[in-house]
């Protein structure tokens, strides 16, 4: 594939780079915010070879392109001078403010959250993956006996899960802070103060830690996994910093600024806003376990059998925080267990469709987009395949809601971040691993038996117009 071709015609469809106010990328899509969304013509984005499809939701238009979406960001970038979100301002309009504006999500509350969440989360993927990848296999390498816990080799492989899933506020911050408009060095200042483990251990001792007086109260596992909190404390600091940018002297700005940033915002972070949300934030993950506990089985039926349903409209990017919630609250997370059997669901269905058809492409396809979907990554299968022949995919999604409900059923969780995908499995090792596995192989044979029987044939990819 010719990306710089791709990325060219993406760019000019779009409306061109004029038109094109922040641009950045997950696993899948490339995420355009456009100054006018009037300018862009989806029909011709969708009909571009190497597009899978369009989406517009949160106030992004989304370009599903699959595996090789960041080879074609890179192009993007190159044509567009627009990196992660910064506008490159050059030549004659170099001294012309941009227009903030432009850049901020208008509409519904939701659109807003999903829009911050995929701005400052979706940077992290690629280290929540790598961690996450890293602590399967080294319960692969226990479990082996290749070597113990206790072992030099496995400290240190171990640190490297603790220093993502361990300081999330840092990873965060940066961001974060880019989101809102503020020092991004100053967040990560502020980040690295809630994971001190000096402020942690004093805040936890008998004596307690107290600041002016007013004793400092520490959530249980400290600051590490805190994701409300973190988004909360930056907001404020882009306040902070727009107030002494407004009113502090140009003379006196760049030593006074940070200098009352962090004075200000660091104790309110410890006494207030980290309390607070703490408190929501365990709250809500407290909320889906009584959910789960009230019915675990009717719980994996509805968010197994939704969760590709969710992706579609980019929804269960409220859902991914909770993940972590999840993880830092109890230890396992039974999120990832009842969404895992939707992936290879699509999986199953998509093998179904490639030996169905006699259409080249089509077969080369679906079976690319099964085994992305086997490693993870469901996208390319629901967009390329699935959805788009629809029996495939309402036949998927019954077989994830079977099998989210078993996994429900059996208490299975994952013990640490990461995709949910083959080489996870190892994450799953403990209560409900049995459950776990027969249920992502069912859900795939599942949805490959019923696509193949009644899924898919080329002669119903005809009468739509396929």
């Amino acid at each position: 594939m010719d990306y710089g071709a791709l990325a060219h015609e993406i760019v000019e469809n779009v409306g061109g780079k004029e038109n094109i106010a922040s641009l950045t990328h997950c696993a899948t899509r490339l995420r355009f915010k456009l100054k006018d969304e009037g300018k862009a013509d989806e029909a011709k984005v969708k009909a571009t070879k190497g597009v899978i499809t369009v989406i517009r939701n949160g106030g992004q238009f989304q370009v599903v392109i699959g595996n090789e979406v960041a080879k074609v960001y890179d192009e993007a970038v190159k044509i567009t001078g627009i990196d992660g979100g910064s506008v490159d301002d050059d030549g004659e309009d170099a001294d012309k403010p941009v227009d903030k504006d432009s850049l901020k999500v208008k509409g519904k509350a939701l659109d807003v959250l999903i829009d911050l969440i995929t701005h400052t989360i979706t940077p992290m993927l690629p280290a929540l993956i790598g961690s996450g990848m890293i602590l399967a296999c080294l319960m692969i390498c226990t479990q082996a006996g290749l070597f113990t816990q206790d072992s030099g080799t496995y400290k240190v492989f171990y640190a490297i899960y603790t220093a993502v899933f361990s300081f999330m506020p840092v990873y965060l911050a940066y961001p974060a802070a880019k989101r809102f408009k503020c020092n991004p060095y100053i967040a990560v200042a502020v980040a690295l103060t809630m994971v001190s483990t000096s402020v942690y251990t004093a805040a936890t001792s008998d004596a307690g830690l107290y600041f002016l007086g007013c004793r400092i109260v520490m959530p249980g596992g400290g600051y590490g996994s805190a994701i409300i909190p973190t988004l909360v404390t930056i907001y404020f600091l882009s306040w902070v910093e727009r107030f002494c940018n407004k009113f502090i002297h140009p003379v006196a700005r760049n030593i006074l600024t940070p200098l009352i940033e962090l004075l200000v915002t660091v104790p309110l972070m410890f006494l207030v806003f980290g309390p607070i949300f703490s408190v929501l934030e365990s709250g809500i993950g407290n909320a889906y376990t009584w959910l789960h506990d009230a019915s675990s089985i009717l719980t994996g039926f509805i968010l197994g059998g939704a969760w590709q349903i969710l992706v579609i409209f980019g929804l269960h990017w409220g859902i991914v925080p909770l993940n972590q919630v999840n993880l830092a609250l109890y230890g396992r997370n039974t999120i990832a267990a009842i969404i895992g059997p939707s992936k290879w669901a699509q999986a199953g269905a998509c093998l179904g469709v490639a030996l169905k058809t006699k259409k080249a492409d089509l077969k080369e396809l679906s079976l690319s987009a099964c085994f992305t979907a086997i490693f993870s990554i469901s996208e390319p299968a629901v967009y390329g395949v699935t959805l788009k022949y629809k029996r495939p995919f309402y036949i998927a999604t019954v077989a994830s809601a079977i099998c989210g409900a078993i996994c429900g059923a059996a208490n299975s969780a994952a013990l640490g971040g990461g995709p949910v995908g083959i080489l996870s499995f190892p994450l799953f090792i403990g209560e409900g691993f049995v459950a776990f596995v027969v249920a992502m192989v069912l859900a795939f044979v599942i949805a490959f038996v019923g696509t193949l029987l009644f899924g898919y044939s080329d002669e119903m990819a005809a009468e739509m117009g396929e």
